[in-house]
């Protein structure tokens, strides 16, 4: 019961997570990891959504907002390996349509056809957990750790 209590936990939060992250990325928050590219916001292919930050783990990537970007040591070369549950607890760091890559800056196709920002090869993350800029509260955890 207390585990079944614990789940049902983790999956509102991690949904509130998921829909705000959407939110903030033009998307609806009935979205879900297998999302239609035709659903994602078109982002002028000038802005970067992402820079360099000084975090509590040393100069990491975030995205635009601040929030910390993580790789997963499961993803092979330009391929996730993150979906379903751990798409939940894990959501990728999805590429608006008409975004363009550069440099070791690359954009992944997932299952379902929508895009995924890689850097040097390596699927990015957020973590459920990290509620504000700067947190870097997933690092180290199940395999995920912050992208540098």
């Amino acid at each position: 019961m207390l585990k079944s209590l614990a789940l049902a936990a983790m999956l509102l939060s991690a949904t509130s997570l998921t829909a705000a992250n959407a939110a903030n990325y033009g998307m609806s928050s009935s979205s879900s990891s297998m999302m239609a590219p035709s659903t994602m916001m078109k982002t002028s292919p000038m802005a970067a959504p992402w820079h360099r930050a000084h975090t509590a783990k040393g100069t990491i990537w975030v995205d635009s907002r601040g929030f910390a970007l993580y790789t997963y040591d499961k993803d092979t070369a330009g391929a996730s390996n993150c979906y379903g549950m751990c798409a939940v607890a894990w959501p990728p760091f999805r590429a608006a349509m008409g975004a363009h890559a550069s440099g070791n800056w690359t954009i992944v196709m997932r299952m379902g056809f929508s895009g995924q920002w890689a850097y040097n090869g390596h699927p990015l993350y957020f973590w459920f957990k990290d509620t504000q800029p700067g947190q870097v509260t997933g690092d180290g955890v199940d395999g995920f750790h912050v992208a540098r």
